[in-house]
C-alpha cells in the first residue's frame, strides 16, 4: 500500500487525489468523484485505496461506486494501468453514474481491455443517479449472498 493513503479507516471522511476525491465506506465501497483528467498515478491510488479498503474491512464482496460526471481524458498510462492491474476477488463490481455518453464510451473501452487481458471481470454498469447505482449494489450484494459466491 502507499505510504502516503490515509490510513484512518473509520473516518467517513474525503481524501483529495489530484482533482479527485474518494471514501472508503464501511459498506464495502470505494465512492471516487473524478474531477478532470485521469491520470496513471491517481488510478494506482485508487487501486490501493481499494486493497486497503478489502484489507481491512475483510468484506468478501467490495464495490467501486464512482461519479463519473467531471470525468475528462482517460490518460494512456491511467488506461494501462486500469487494464492490467489484477482484478481482486473481493470486486463484485464498477457501478458509475452521472456521465455523459463520451464518458461512459472512455470507460467501456476500458473495461473492455481489462476483460481480453484478465479473466473473471467483474461487471461494470451505468446508472443516471447515484441513487439507482446504490440499489444496484444492494441487489448485487443480496444476489451474491444468496447464491454464495465468496
Amino acid at each position: 500500500m502507499r505510504p502516503d493513503l490515509p490510513t484512518d479507516f473509520d473516518s467517513e471522511g474525503w481524501h483529495r487525489i489530484g482533482g479527485h476525491t474518494y471514501r472508503r465506506e464501511r459498506a464495502g465501497i470505494v465512492f471516487i468523484r473524478l474531477g478532470g483528467d485521469l491520470a496513471e498515478d491517481d488510478v494506482a491510488a485508487f487501486f490501493d485505496a481499494f486493497a486497503a479498503l478489502c484489507e481491512e474491512s475483510r468484506l468478501s464482496h467490495a464495490f467501486w461506486l464512482i461519479d463519473i460526471g467531471r470525468l475528462g481524458a482517460v490518460l494512456p498510462g491511467a488506461r494501462t494501468r486500469a487494464a492490467t492491474t489484477p482484478v481482486r476477488r473481493e470486486n463484485k463490481g464498477m457501478v458509475l453514474f452521472n456521465g455523459s455518453f463520451r464518458q461512459r464510451v472512455l470507460v467501456t473501452l476500458v473495461d473492455k481491455a481489462t476483460s481480453l487481458l484478465q479473466p473473471d471481470v467483474p461487471p461494470l454498469v451505468f446508472f443516471s443517479a447515484e441513487a439507482e447505482a446504490r440499489a444496484w449494489i444492494d441487489t448485487r450484494r443480496r444476489e451474491l449472498a444468496t447464491s454464495g459466491v465468496t
